[in-house]
């Protein structure tokens, strides 16, 4: 009787990484779904940054997998998220009377410049997300983004909603299990230690 072939040595963070990719595979499965349940409804498109208009801090696996998408992209795109990453930085350590805050180190130009490796709350922005009622756990809070189902949130049923219990269940579970003391992190920080090995940029910025 022949032996066993070995298991395949794993690193500690693949079961994690491996359950936050199948999260990621999910969110994206159901938002297709709903998009063509709902094609006029939905108008979340290219150049729409509404929600985009914030500065968020993401977990210790959604902050790994923007790491590695942006060191490897090119210099200049690097370059370019640098320097809105550093801006952004500026600002927020300026007095908050005379600076207004800013939109997210990672867009550029009308457009998400991670947008493969964006966090799970981009990635479920305006669509219709299910919260529990902290006031009421029998009951459920529907948030729909304000450009979307202006004329027809009646159509809405449960069928058609993010259940973010859930999905953040799944989230901070794979999150835990990667990185145990749970830091989340800026994602202005994100890029810049992710290009911290590039030249300076233009100005004499470092």
């Amino acid at each position: 009787m022949s032996e066993a072939l070995p298991s395949p040595e794993r690193s500690p963070e693949a079961a994690p990484q491996a359950a936050y990719r199948q999260l990621l595979a999910d969110i994206e499965r159901f938002a297709a779904v709903l998009r063509r349940r709902f094609p006029a409804s939905i108008t979340c498109r290219l150049g729409c940054t509404g929600c985009c208009q914030q500065h968020l801090t993401v977990l210790p696996i959604e902050a790994a997998a923007l790491y590695e998408y942006v060191s490897r992209l090119d210099a200049p795109a690097q370059a370019r998220l640098r320097q809105q990453a550093q801006s952004v930085r500026e600002q927020e350590t300026a007095p908050t009377s005379a600076v207004p805050a800013g939109p997210c180190p990672a867009l550029v130009d009308g457009a998400c410049a991670v947008y493969p490796a964006r966090p799970v709350l981009c990635r479920t922005h305006g669509f219709p997300l299910l919260y529990l009622d902290e006031d009421d756990p029998t009951d459920g809070i529907l948030d729909v983004c304000p450009l979307n189902f202006t004329d027809d949130a009646d159509a809405i049923t449960h069928w058609d909603v993010f259940d973010m219990t859930v999905v953040n269940t799944r989230l901070v579970a794979a999150s835990l299990a990667f990185d145990p003391t749970g830091k989340r992190q800026f994602i202005a920080d994100i890029i810049l230690a992710a290009t911290a090995s590039e030249a300076p940029l233009p100005d004499g910025q470092a």
